[in-house]
């Protein structure tokens, strides 16, 4: 960011909108708003002034003011305070909502929960959810059945995220949706839909979705108390696991037993982030690897073959077993972040400064409703090839990734996340050819706090492992 500005905001270009609305009609379908926002980027520039009512909104997609905004937080920058709003009203208030000294307190919780050191603990439960997943696609390629993919990762992701945000095995895969499931996913989607609301009706009208959004939160805060009181239980039987934990809960409890500051509503709002924040992005991220790679037979391909080296070929593992296995797929890792590159389900983020500053030449007061176009500010060169090589160059400065952020405030959960999604695309490439399904309406990105490919149905057919020398063939 520049130090001396040389325009207002008023100066910006930007698009046409009505007397009074501004471009709010233009901004209307929300599940497109970061198509339309993008789409403004390329046709004005970096940054582009957009009003909605009388709340004028900067959009930003160069690439370095948005490393140093994200940089900048939490002292120069925050998120929009409505956003943090409607977070803390329904109770999630946690690391990710969270700001200043509060974000710095919840930080330390939370990173002591998800320290790398544990996650060869946590592993079997990836594992086992990851075997499950196997069973349930395999007997979608047998029956030759269309497949709703995204409704099979959501599951997988549910089952690992609950299961080490609290300890609790909901399996999904194989039981199906559960109850407490179906109160995560309404209290998901409303707070989708509060964030994107021009106003806070909900304080003054309450809806039938406001109501029945009263009691899913009544039962998943009664539920996360009673996984409280359960941990506890098990960390007064065994006191190992205040060392050892073996879930992000009891890893919270244990970081409270060293600094009592911590709260219980601080260690709710933060079991309940974690159970969102895991869910839903990698779930979609997966879910637009898939697409990628339905349309890429040589990238499949490659893919197998270093899952064949790597887990022994025919008679070898279907899937990693162990820990440190999960490392070597690095080509795997590479289309994992060529997906992020390319459909990355963090399109935006909305940030205030805290003080006046300058970004891009343009002098922004305190309190400016910023949109930081993540995905179109990450695409660099060769924007829509889709070539995971290039994260394999040492020398290329060009691939970058704004999924998980930038700076003090980067997705404490990053490394979770990608052995997650690199364990269940390692069993993918190993046992399956995936093959779109044409049939129906194209796939589309929709938008809902994160962007889901809507309509991503495919074909599996059984992969024959190939022998592990393969692999020379496919580099």
């Amino acid at each position: 960011m520049s130090m001396t500005a040389t325009r207002s905001i008023a100066d910006l270009p930007g698009p046409r909108g009505l007397p009074l609305l501004g471009n709010a009609l233009q901004l209307a379908r929300a599940s497109r708003i970061h198509l339309t926002s993008e789409g403004w980027a390329r046709r004005y520039g970096p940054i582009v002034r957009v009003k909605v009512g009388r709340r004028r909104i900067v959009g930003i997609s160069d690439g370095d003011a948005i490393n140093a905004i994200l940089r900048d937080r939490p002292e120069g920058f925050r998120r929009w305070a409505e956003q943090e709003a409607v977070f803390d009203e329904m109770g999630f208030s946690g690391v990710f909502s969270v700001e200043g000294e509060q974000w710095k307190r919840q930080r330390r919780l939370v990173v002591t929960a998800l320290n790398s050191n544990h996650l060869n603990r946590y592993f079997h439960v990836v594992r086992t959810s990851t075997e499950r997943l196997h069973r349930r696609l395999a007997e979608a390629a047998r029956a030759g059945r269309v497949l709703d993919i995204q409704e099979e990762l959501t599951s997988y992701s549910v089952d690992i995220t609950s299961a080490l945000a609290f300890g609790h095995d909901l399996n999904t895969l194989e039981r199906g949706e559960s109850e407490l499931q179906g109160h995560i996913q309404r209290a998901f989607g409303m707070l989708a839909r509060r964030i994107a609301a021009p106003v806070p009706y909900w304080r003054w009208v309450r809806l039938p979705a406001d109501r029945a959004l009263d009691r899913s939160l009544a039962e998943l805060h009664n539920a996360v108390g009673e996984f409280i009181a359960q941990a506890r239980e098990r960390i007064a039987a065994r006191p190992e696991l205040l060392a050892a934990p073996e879930n992000f809960l009891e890893g919270m409890i244990a970081a409270q037993q060293t600094d009592d500051t911590f709260t219980d509503e601080e260690i709710v709002g933060n079991t309940l982030t974690i159970l969102f924040a895991g869910e839903d992005t990698t779930a979609h991220t997966l879910g637009w690897t898939v697409w990628l790679l339905g349309s890429r037979a040589e990238v499949q391909a490659r893919l197998a073959a270093e899952a064949s080296e790597i887990l022994g070929g025919a008679g070898g593992d279907l899937f990693p077993t162990e820990y440190e296995t999960v490392a070597r797929f690095d080509y795997g890792e590479a289309v994992l972040r060529e997906s992020m590159r390319i459909k990355s389900v963090a399109t935006m983020a909305p940030i205030e400064p805290l003080k006046d500053t300058t970004i891009c030449d343009t002098h922004i007061p305190a309190g400016t409703r910023l949109l930081l176009l993540l995905r179109l500010a990450a695409l660099g060169e060769r924007a829509d090839a889709f070539e995971p090589e290039r994260w394999l160059d040492q020398d290329n400065s060009d691939p970058k990734s704004l999924t998980f952020g930038a700076g003090p405030r980067f997705c404490p959960g990053r490394n979770l996340a990608m052995l997650e999604a690199k364990t269940a695309l390692a069993m993918l490439a190993r046992n399956f050819e995936i093959e779109l399904d044409q049939s129906g309406v194209p796939v589309s990105e929709y938008f809902n706090f994160t962007m889901i490919p809507k309509g991503l149905r495919v074909r599996l057919r059984e992969r024959v492992a190939e022998k592990p020398a393969a692999v020379g063939a496919a580099h």
